[in-house]
């Protein structure tokens, strides 16, 4: 009867995992959707050191493009 209850516990335990996988993907999909309002089209928004500094630079493709061009 013990093994029955450990056997038991073990899935219950793996569903609920998956469970909180299940919610974890869908947080990071909508949080990556969000778009910040006050960061520009052709800009993003990054966070630098140990204090998280935020910059909001333009796109390093248009930055490339730009540098070539110097």
């Amino acid at each position: 009867m013990s093994a029955g209850l450990g056997k038991y516990t073990k899935i219950r335990h793996i569903v609920r995992l998956r469970q909180m996988l299940q919610r974890w993907r869908n947080k990071a999909r909508m949080s990556a959707r969000r778009i910040p309002s006050d960061v520009p089209v052709g800009h993003v928004a990054i966070y630098v050191g140990t204090s998280c500094r935020r910059f909001v630079v333009r796109v390093f493709r248009k930055l490339l493009i730009q540098a070539e061009e110097e």
